[in-house]
């Protein structure tokens, strides 16, 4: 759930900053530079979609990773909203799915 903290003093859990937003940001810039990668230059949709699927990588693994941090710590702060206990662990086991299918979809998509 957590990556990093601001640098400033310890303030709580309020402070800190989400693996998965971090890693649908690097997603979305990678996901554009893609896409005007296959309008731009002669990128084939094969490669868009091998591309594509190796990008499914870094949304599987920042859920996965979330998910399983939100298990242990009964933490889950998305989008800015910080939720504790039973909604948190619900919430980490929705991410820990969506990460193992999105893991998945990326096999599939490298056996293209």
């Amino acid at each position: 759930m957590i990556l990093q903290r601001a640098l400033t003093d310890w303030n709580g859990p309020r402070r800190l900053c989400c693996l998965l937003d971090l890693g649908i940001a690097l997603y979305g810039l990678l996901t554009v530079s893609l896409v005007a990668a296959f309008v731009i230059t002669g990128l084939t949709p094969h490669g868009f979609v091998k591309g594509f699927s190796v990008l499914l990588f870094i949304v599987g693994s920042a859920l996965a990773t979330d998910g399983v941090l939100g298990l242990r710590t009964r933490l889950d702060r998305t989008y800015g909203r910080l939720r504790v206990g039973t909604s948190a662990l619900g919430l980490a086991v929705a991410k820990l799915l969506a990460g193992i299918a999105a893991i998945l979809l990326l096999c599939v998509g490298l056996t293209l």
